[in-house]
């Protein structure tokens, strides 16, 4: 961070105290460095395999903390507006992925499950027998499950077990891959040993051989554990589905990054599973589901791999996008296919698997890897999907915000999206975030660019959509007065304004409640910026305000201070 930024020696020291301190060092930092450091800590925290009750249990107490902070508009460690709202966004993040990984831990646990040193649950290895560890027939199910039992606690013993189950699941992966036991033990390896990365190889190449049987794939390794732990793996792999344009640097570096081989075996096992539902929809699976034969929606798997990707981050989403992109290349599926196992059969029962259903939505729409599946998203009714989650969690600002950015991202430019956007109430639950989470400045922000759009629509979409432009200024008005600090927020608002003025005359709702005034002093406060100065005058402008008239004084910067 501190390298990529330009931090001074000892305030990048300080960044590192900040790191083991958590946020006490916070208050100190420009806000730039903030935001960073927030970030640092959020993935530090979202970097083990393990997790405890007692992590959750604070960062949920903590989560709490900061939405009372950012509801009251009252500072919280010495952070207030963005940097506070990032890191109230960035806690939930962790949350869910706290929560993610103690059902994985719970759920593959077994046997014994002890109290952790923090107040969380883990899971206790069995005793190993005394003496060096016994030798055992690797040609033998029964005799390697008992050895990956007896010899759970060594790791090096685990690999040993786990290398001959491979074997066997290659040669016998109907046997292998439909026995319970067998499966519930590689689980309890991967939780015992997230460290030891031959334990993690060779269990999920074992799950990965396994998955050559039809039966295993669709009936047994079809489970929220098994994808989980597979997507976790998978999302170890280099993504080229870059947001920016690379330097050649960049892009030979990242050609050279060498994909760790349990991320290659778990991509493999994951394409299998899902292939192996295209196969009982046969002969037509590439092109159509043939509906005598398809699979109730619950028993999908593809839907199981989307499911499971609700509850990770966006590196598990990039994998799912890879995979499904491999797929399509092979003809093994074809967009409808999943864009409807996506939309119809994946809707998740919960906040955080909302936001992440969602946000996966807002990639899934604008990928590289599937440019076809945003328009095949709307046709399975995405925007309606989103719509209705964004509904039933109207007072989770993170799903609010994640909601608004995939209706975006779906929308896009296609001229059939704005059609299902309309029909879907997309506006009213645009308009419902501003209200409800006005303390929030980037959904504010994003939400004012959004509504700022609909002025260009005809009077019949306007009409069907509900769309008020004069609801709208007043809106974009009250997000100014609450975030008057912020550059970004005020370039969105004064554009938007200079939109209705000019595209739909609203000069009496601009200028209701003090509106010249408030343009005024925005550009006073930020008289550094130069598009605040230029898009601020063609406002005033366009209220008649007297072409002479300049903001007097220095300003502040873009953050307020």
């Amino acid at each position: 961070v501190g390298s990529g930024i330009g931090i001074l020696g000892g305030q990048n020291r300080l960044l590192c105290a900040l790191c083991r301190k958590r946020a006490s060092y916070l208050p100190f930092l420009p806000k730039l460095v903030q935001l960073q450091a927030i970030r640092v800590l959020h993935f530090r925290g979202c970097s083990t395999m393990s997790a405890t009750g007692g992590e959750l249990a604070d960062v949920q107490k903590e989560l709490a903390a900061v939405k009372q902070a950012l509801q009251k508009d009252e500072g919280y460690l010495g952070m207030t507006g963005e940097p506070l709202q990032q890191y109230f966004l960035q806690l939930n993040d962790k949350e869910i992925f706290l929560l993610s990984r103690q059902m994985q831990q719970l759920s593959a646990a077994g046997g014994t499950i002890v109290k952790g040193v923090n107040g969380g649950h883990t899971t206790a290895p069995n005793v190993p027998p005394s003496g060096p560890p016994k030798q055992f027939d690797k040609d033998d199910v029964d005799a390697v499950l008992h050895h990956m039992r007896d010899y759970e606690a060594i790791p090096q013993e685990a690999v040993k077990a786990l290398r001959a189950l491979s074997s066997l699941a290659y040669a016998q992966s109907k046997s292998v891959g439909n026995n319970d036991q067998i499966l519930k033990q590689v689980m309890r390896l991967l939780s015992l040993h997230p460290e030891e990365s031959m334990v993690q190889v060779y269990a999920i190449k074992s799950m990965c051989n396994m998955a050559f049987d039809t039966d295993a794939a669709t009936n047994k390794l079809n489970n929220q554990e098994v994808l989980s732990a597979l997507l976790q793996a998978a999302s170890l792999m280099p993504d080229d589905n870059q947001p920016k344009v690379l330097s050649e640097t960049e892009k030979k570096a990242l050609a050279a990054q060498k994909p760790p081989e349990a991320a290659l075996k778990a991509g493999e096992a994951l394409a299998r599973i899902v292939a192996a539902e295209a196969e009982l929809l046969q002969p037509n699976a590439a092109g159509g589901a043939d509906k005598a034969n398809a699979r109730a929606p619950e028993a999908s798997t593809l839907a199981g791999v989307f499911l499971a990707a609700c509850y990770g981050d966006a590196a598990w989403h990039a994998a799912v996008l890879r995979l499904v992109a491999q797929l399509v290349e092979n003809e093994v599926i074809n967009m409808q296919f999943i864009a409807e196992r996506f939309v119809l059969h994946t809707m998740p029962k919960d906040k955080f698997g909302a936001k992440g259903w969602l946000a996966m939505a807002k990639a899934a729409a604008s990928s590289s890897h599937c440019p076809e599946l945003g328009n095949a998203l709307v046709e399975a009714g995405a925007l309606r999907a989103a719509v209705q989650l964004m509904q039933r969690y109207t007072e989770e600002a993170p799903v609010a915000l994640a909601g608004l950015e995939a209706m975006a991202s779906i929308v896009g430019t296609r001229a059939q999206a704005l059609q299902a956007f309309v029909d879907a109430g997309g506006v009213q639950r645009i308009e419902s975030g501003m209200e409800r989470f006005p303390e929030i400045e980037l959904l504010q922000t994003k939400s004012i660019r959004a509504l700022a759009s609909g002025v260009l629509w005809s009077d019949d979409v306007q009409r069907k959509a509900g769309y008020s432009s004069k609801r709208a200024v007043a809106l974009t008005k009250a997000a100014m007065v609450r975030h008057g600090g912020s550059e970004e927020l005020q370039v969105a608002a004064l554009d938007a304004l200079s939109r209705y003025l000019d595209k739909a005359g609203l000069t009496a709702d601009v200028l209701e409640g003090g509106g010249e005034g408030l343009v005024k002093a925005v550009m006073a406060r930020h008289i550094g910026c130069s598009k605040v100065q230029k898009i601020g005058r063609s406002v005033l402008d366009f209220l008649g305000v007297d072409k002479s008239w300049k903001p007097a004084g220095r300003g502040t910067n873009g953050s307020g201070r």
